[in-house]
């Protein structure tokens, strides 16, 4: 079918026709019309909302301010529709078509969420690229001149999305309402539709408030709980994990300033940190977090995203609600009592929030020890009773297994064969990633699988990670497997964004990078090619004069090569964190840095482009890579630094001339031990140059509870170098409080959607020397107006808060910067291109 016979029958059907004669345009320079976005008159808010994306991003990127429209036209124009004739659910068209001087662009949705993933791969041909934790808008206006374009998107997985996982707080832990709906509200731009929670039961290590655990007869018609048990999420008084509790205020060298009190976490945490002390606390917890996921599923369910929660099977019943069962005459291990509790969790998700899947995860211990039969005839009649206790109150929501692997391991298919068939099979994939897609996948029948990737390991949590070609190859082989769903397991975001735009794309398209997954047999080779990849990452991102020069240097770092087994994972980027006690403890080296340090040649290479970058975004981008990588290369030195200072203390300890001791301690260990104070303070130096969101802070919190106070990597020594030296260590081999970086804004949360019911609310952290003589927020209407000031609002050490209220925005979309003004007219700015580019804001 030709372009012109495609359009004619598109918008036959829609009964939308483009005439010449209409409404008054606005004009561009030289006094061509701007082309108008056109929607029908019953357009539903979903259709609304892509007319408003369209109309948001061809402003960011060209400066012009198309008019939306709900009737005829003149001049160029976008056209929206949904037409569900010749397109399935999901899948959308776009299509140019040029006529009597005048260029049409008709953007089709099989329904109205394929009309809003047309709008927003419609953009992505303005340059524009999305990602978990924002957009990347290219420097420089572009003229608005509509493309030609002709394509059907169709996705290859009825779901996409993601699976941020509780337990760290580089993860959803210290995630607020706005967080959660900032990254939501990214899914549609990413092609995705699926958001999925994880829940550890008690003592492994602790209750987590995501699910709540009782019975029916303790739940309100509200969802809210008259009973319940102490649970958290990850907190800075909280120790377990590795993390070793720290007052915020204790963290050094400025680390201090991004917090405004001691005890951080989410804010559902406020007031009973560590974790909730009386019944009442208890209550109060889960009710909150009822009334967080509540918004937030329904703002999920509004952007045709599906959501998911679920616990470990077989169920883990507190000690708490075991007491108090028994003190009711029942015993908790008695199957019937354990489908009572099941009906009780999942009467309270039906009053609480919506749901679309509750998924059950079998051990995690399966992936690598000896699993008995009874074991795993427990967990089948755990599974078995959560299917009767589903049937019993009615759920909503479709019941779903996971786990670290998908089955047991004497038969992965075991569970095929006795649950109903409409419940989906997952597993993540096993070694943190490192191994493939489970090819068992291929063996399920007739029901929904999800194979779940690992967008990032947590051995290796607080380094950077690059894992595109990883992406790819798991997302062809679950494509090959028949898996209906493809999702990312994560903590992070923004570190993340060519890992989550990979498996994103991947789950959509699959081009001639997927042919090599054929030439190679998938328990050899690991990752596929990424060089197209990273030459249109590196020009998005950075702009086109250096983009060849970055993407060899990202295709370098990028991927593990050829599997390793479990104790050599190898990557690209080097892995100068491991698992010990908990996610991210810097690793320990015991060989010299001389040996260590050509593994970051790269860093410098990269630095050295810095002067081809033009544009504030791009050089704002390109600085958050460079020093992330510095970051890690510093990392990679103080372990070494850690581990040479160990050997020496180790000669030092087992000398036994008291004068040589000494003399040891003060021309070797001292000297170590100033230069080890000296690139912790560079390492974090660097990190607080990339900090910006709460998953960053999370990283901060990791070096500073985990590698610095649990494991003591940096003063584990110092009494034993004093007691030798007979005086305190000099100060220059001292932490500091003081932040001594290049000042800047951070605004964790930034959300680029709002309801009209909701008010702006922004906390605001500024990084400085000295604190900025005047720092306010400058917002007005999206496009035009007089900007309106409001002056940030101290909190305490660097952190602000300000609020546009609701009242004000007025139901339309605004945009809005904020500025710190110092001594000697310094100003700085958030974000990096303001005021010339503001952060927009969509009101729907």
């Amino acid at each position: 079918m030709s372009m012109v016979r495609k359009f004619i029958f598109v918008f036959g059907l829609g009964g939308l026709l483009i005439a010449a004669a209409g409404c008054a345009t606005t004009k561009l320079r030289g006094g061509k019309a701007v082309p108008a976005i056109v929607i029908t008159p019953d357009a539903t808010e979903l259709e609304q909302l892509a007319a408003k994306e369209i109309r948001r991003y061809l402003y960011l990127r060209t400066g012009e301010l198309p008019t939306i429209s709900q009737g005829p036209t003149q001049g160029d124009a976008i056209v929206l529709q949904t037409n569900n004739t010749d397109l399935q659910p999901q899948q959308y068209r776009i299509a140019t078509v040029n006529s009597d001087g005048k260029r049409t662009v008709a953007i089709t949705g099989g329904d109205e969420i394929g009309t809003l993933y047309g709008a927003y791969r419609f953009i992505e041909h303005f340059g524009v690229r999305f990602y978990l934790h924002g957009d990347t808008i290219p420097d420089g206006p572009a003229p608005l001149e509509l493309p030609a374009v002709d394509e059907v998107g169709k996705p290859l997985f009825e779901l996409r999305g993601i699976h941020p996982f509780h337990d760290f707080p580089e993860g959803p832990d210290w995630w607020n309402e706005n967080d959660y709906k900032a990254i939501i509200g990214q899914l549609p731009k990413l092609g995705m539709n699926f958001f999925a929670l994880h829940t550890y039961p008690e003592k492994r290590p602790n209750a987590e408030p995501t699910v709540w655990i009782g019975l029916s007869e303790d739940v309100g018609p509200d969802g809210k709980v008259a009973f319940s048990y102490p649970s958290s999420y990850q907190n800075t008084l909280r120790g377990n994990w590795g993390y070793a509790p720290k007052r915020t205020s204790e963290f050094n060298f400025a680390a201090a300033q991004l917090f405004e009190r001691d005890d951080y976490g989410a804010e559902v945490m406020s007031g009973m940190m560590p974790e909730p002390k009386t019944p009442e606390q208890a209550n109060e917890l889960f009710n909150r977090v009822g009334d967080m996921l509540g918004s937030v599923f329904e703002y999920a369910h509004k952007l045709g995203v599906k959501t998911c929660v679920g616990t470990e099977t077989p169920l883990v019943i507190p000690e708490v609600v075991k007491k108090r069962l028994k003190d009711m005459g029942k015993e908790p291990n008695d199957p019937a009592v354990v489908r009572e509790l099941y009906a009780g969790m999942f009467e309270r998700i039906k009053r609480a929030y919506p749901l679309d899947y509750y998924w059950l995860w079998t051990p995690e211990g399966w992936t690598w020890s000896d699993v008995k039969d009874e074991q795993v005839a427990a967990t089948q009649a755990d599974l078995l009773l959560a299917v009767e206790a589903a049937a019993d109150v009615g759920a909503p929501f479709t019941l779903a297994t996971c786990g670290w692997v998908l089955g047991p391991p004497n038969d992965r298919r075991k569970f095929d064969r006795v649950l109903p068939k409409e419940m989906p099979f997952s597993c993540i994939n096993r070694e943190v990633g490192f191994s493939p897609v489970d090819a068992n996948f291929a063996k399920v029948t007739d029901r929904p699988k999800w194979a779940i990737p690992w967008l990032e390991d947590d051995p290796a949590m607080i380094s950077p990670q690059l894992w595109v070609g990883r992406m790819r190859r798991d997302a062809v082989d679950a494509l090959r497997y028949g898996c209906t769903g493809l999702m990312g397991i994560h903590w992070r975001t923004r570190s993340l964004a060519p890992n989550v735009s990979a498996l994103a794309k991947a789950g959509w398209e699959q081009g001639s990078w997927a042919e090599a997954a054929h030439s190679e047999p998938a328990s050899r080779l690991r990752d596929l090619p990424t060089e197209d990849f990273y030459l249109d990452w590196a020009r998005t991102q950075f702009g086109p004069e250096a983009a060849e020069q970055i993407a060899h240097i990202f295709v370098g770092a990028d991927g593990a090569g050829r599997l390793a087994g479990r104790d050599n994972r190898r990557a690209g980027l080097p892995r100068t964190s491991e698992w010990v006690d908990g996610p991210g403890a810097i690793r320990v080296e015991p060989t010299a840095w001389s040996r260590q340090s050509p593994q970051f040649d790269f860093v410098e290479k990269f630095a050295k482009l810095r002067g081809k970058i033009k544009g504030a975004g791009n050089r704002e981008r390109f600085d958050y890579w460079l020093n992330t990588f510095r970051y890690a290369r510093s990392m990679g030195q103080v372990g070494c630094i850690v581990g040479r200072l160990d050997e020496t203390m180790k000669r030092i300890n087992a000398e036994q001339n008291s004068k040589i001791k000494k003399r040891m301690a003060r021309n070797e260990a001292l000297g170590l031990r100033r230069q080890l104070a000296k690139e912790w303070a560079e390492m974090v130096t660097y990190l607080l140059a990339v900090v910006s969101n709460a998953g960053e802070m999370g990283t901060v919190a990791n070096l500073e509870q985990h590698s610095m106070k649990r494991l003591r990597l940096l003063n584990k020594h110092d009494r034993a170098l004093e007691k030798i030296l007979a005086k305190p260590l000099p100060t220059d081999a001292m932490p500091w409080k003081d932040y001594r970086g290049k000042a800047r804004i951070i605004v964790p949360t930034v959300r680029g959607n709002l309801a009209v019911s909701e008010d702006l609310k922004l906390k605001v952290i500024i990084l400085s020397k000295n604190s900025p003589a005047k720092a306010a927020l400058y917002w007005r209407q999206m496009g035009n107006g007089a900007e309106q000031m409001i002056p940030l609002e101290h909190a305490a050490r660097g952190v602000y808060m300000v609020t546009i209220p609701k009242a004000d925005i007025g139901g339309k979309d605004f945009e809005y910067h904020i500025k710190a003004e110092f001594g000697w007219g310094r100003k700085i700015y958030f974000p990096a291109t303001a005021p010339d580019r503001n952060q927009t804001v969509i009101v729907n």
